[in-house]
C-alpha cells in the first residue's frame, strides 16, 4: 500500500469514528435551539476543559505555530502573552454563566442587548462576531489543505483536502449540535495534544538531540534566539490577546457550562495547557532549522515536511491531528455562527413564528455559513495561517470597553456602547482591508487601531450621554450577580 493511500485509509476511520460519535449526540439531540445550541447548559467540568481546549487550541497550534517559530524564531515569541488571557477572563467569564443561566442568553449580542437596552448593539455585536470566526475558520481550512498536500508530496491537491474538511465538519454540525461537537472535541481535543507532545520528542531525536538543535539555533539563525519584534511590534499582539476571551464561541461555552465551579477550573487549567503545547510548538520549530537548513518554500509545511521526510507512514496521524485541530476549532464557529444567524440576526429575514422553524433555519444558517467560508478558503493557498487566526481574533478586541463597562463603570451608556462597536469595526475594517487604511500610521495593526478608537468612543460618549438610563439594570445585575 503506498503512502498515500494509507494516509487516506487512517483518515477515513478518523472520520468514520467520530461519524458514530456524532450519531449517538444525535439521537440525544433535542429539536430545540437551547438544546442545539447549548446542550441544555449541562456540560460537565471535564468536557467543558476539552472543549474549551479543542476550540482554542487549533490548527495554529499544530501547523501554524512551529512554522511561525520555523521561520520568525524569537518574532513570534510574542504568542506567549495568550497566557495571560485568563487575567482578563477571571473578570467577566462568571458574569457570563450567571447571567446566561438566569436570564437564558445563547448568544454574546443577547447580553449586551439586555444591558444597554438597544436593538442596534445587539445587531452591530452580531456582525461584528461573525466576521470575527470568518477569516478564524478559513484559516483551519487552508492549514488543512496546506498539510494534506505537504504530506502527500502533492498527490492529494489542496483543494481536495479543503473539500473533505467542510464536509467532514457540515456532517457532524447539522446532525449533532452542541452534543456532537463537545463529544467529538473531547476526543480531538486528546488526539491534538497527545499528537503534540509526542512530535516533540520525535522531532527532537531527528535533529540529533537537544544539544544539537540548539547549538544549530544559534549557529545558523541566531537572529531567531533573542527577543526580537517583528512586523507591528509586540504591542499589537498584546492587544489582540484581549479579544481572546470574547471571541463568540469562547463566550458561548461559559453559557454551556453546568456550574460555575466548571467556568472557574478552566481559568486556571487553560495557562497551563497554553504554556506546554506552545513550548512544543518552538521545539518542533526550532528542529526544523537544523533538519531544513535551507528552508522550504511555504513554512506553513513544516510539520508535515518533517514527517514526510523521516516518517512518512506516520505522517496519516499528522493529517489526522491537523484535522483534529481544524475541526475542533471551526465545528464550534460554525455553531456559534448559527446561533448568531438564528437569534440575533432572524428579525432581518422572513420568518414564521413556530419554534420547529427557527430551528431548521439555524442549522440550514450554518451550513450555508461554512459553504461561504469553503469557498473563499479555496483562494487562500497563498496566505498565512497565522494572519487569518490573528485577523480573526483581533476583531473582537473592540468588546472590551462594552463588555467591561457593563460591570465596572457606572457613566457606560448605550449610546456609548453602539458608537464604540460601531466604530471600532469600521476602523479595523478599513485598515486592514481598505487603500484608506494608510491614514492609519504604522507601527500599529489594525487591532491596536480598533481598541484605541473603540476605547476612546466609549469614554468620551459615555462622559458626554446620561447614564441614568441603565441604573435599574445596573441594580439588576448586581442583584443577580451577588
Amino acid at each position: 500500500m503506498s503512502i498515500t493511500a494509507f494516509t487516506i485509509l487512517v483518515l477515513v476511520v478518523y472520520l468514520a469514528f467520530l461519524k458514530v460519535i456524532a450519531l449517538f449526540a444525535y439521537r440525544r439531540s433535542g429539536t430545540d435551539t437551547e438544546d442545539y445550541f447549548l446542550s441544555k447548559r449541562e456540560v460537565p467540568m471535564l468536557a467543558l476543559v476539552f472543549t474549551t481546549m479543542a476550540s482554542l487550541f487549533s490548527t495554529g497550534t499544530i501547523v501554524s505555530s512551529p512554522s511561525a517559530f520555523f521561520t520568525m524564531g524569537s518574532g513570534y515569541f510574542w504568542v506567549f502573552f495568550f497566557i495571560l488571557v485568563p487575567v482578563i477572563m477571571m473578570l467577566v467569564v462568571d458574569k457570563f454563566w450567571k447571567l446566561g443561566k438566569v436570564k437564558r442568553f445563547v448568544t454574546p449580542a443577547q447580553l449586551l442587548e439586555d444591558f444597554y437596552g438597544s436593538k442596534r448593539v445587539m445587531i452591530v455585536t452580531a456582525v461584528a462576531g461573525l466576521l470575527s470566526m470568518i477569516p478564524h475558520a478559513a484559516a483551519q481550512m487552508v492549514a488543512v489543505g496546506k498539510t494534506f498536500e505537504a504530506l502527500t508530496d502533492g498527490a492529494i491537491p489542496y483543494s481536495v483536502g479543503v473539500s473533505l474538511a467542510c464536509f467532514a465538519i457540515g456532517l457532524y454540525v447539522y446532525f449533532g449540535g452542541a452534543r456532537a461537537v463537545i463529544w467529538t472535541d473531547v476526543v480531538q481535543g486528546t488526539i491534538l495534544g497527545t499528537f503534540l507532545l509526542v512530535s516533540g520528542v520525535l522531532v527532537v531525536h531527528w535533529a540529533g538531540g537537544w544539544g544539537v538543535l540548539m547549538e544549530n539555533l544559534v549557529a545558523r539563525a541566531p537572529e531567531k534566539a533573542g527577543f526580537v519584534s517583528v512586523g507591528t511590534g509586540y504591542y499589537e499582539y498584546l492587544i489582540i490577546a484581549l479579544g481572546l476571551p470574547f471571541l463568540p464561541y469562547v463566550w458561548q461555552r461559559m453559557y454551556m457550562a453546568r456550574s460555575a465551579l466548571s467556568v472557574a477550573r478552566i481559568v486556571v487549567v487553560l495557562p497551563i495547557i497554553y504554556l506546554v503545547l506552545f513550548f512544543v510548538a518552538w521545539v518542533i520549530g526550532t528542529a526544523g532549522i537544523t533538519i531544513f537548513p535551507d528552508g522550504l518554500a511555504d513554512g506553513d509545511s513544516v510539520l508535515g515536511a518533517i514527517f514526510n521526510r523521516h516518517a512518512p507512514v506516520f505522517g496519516a496521524f499528522v493529517l489526522v491531528a491537523a484535522f483534529a485541530g481544524g475541526m475542533s476549532t471551526v465545528d464550534s464557529q460554525m455553531l456559534t455562527a448559527g446561533s448568531i444567524i438564528s437569534e440575533d440576526l432572524r428579525p432581518l429575514f422572513p420568518r414564521k413564528t413556530d419554534a420547529g422553524s427557527d430551528f431548521r433555519f439555524a442549522r440550514l444558517a450554518t451550513l450555508a455559513l461554512l459553504l461561504g467560508i469553503y469557498s473563499w478558503s479555496l483562494l487562500l493557498e497563498w496566505r498565512s495561517v497565522l494572519s487569518l487566526i490573528m485577523l480573526g481574533i483581533g476583531v473582537n478586541v473592540i468588546f472590551v470597553p462594552s463588555v467591561l463597562g457593563m460591570f465596572y463603570w457606572k457613566k457606560s451608556s448605550a449610546v456609548a456602547a453602539f458608537w464604540s462597536l460601531f466604530l471600532g469595526l469600521f476602523v479595523l475594517l478599513v485598515k486592514e482591508f481598505s487603500p484608506w487604511g494608510r491614514l492609519f500610521p504604522t507601527p500599529l495593526g489594525a487591532a491596536s487601531w480598533a481598541f484605541l478608537v473603540s476605547l476612546a468612543v466609549f469614554v468620551v460618549v459615555s462622559l458626554s450621554t446620561n447614564a441614568k438610563g441603565l441604573d435599574s439594570k445596573r441594580e439588576e445585575y448586581r442583584s443577580l450577580l451577588n
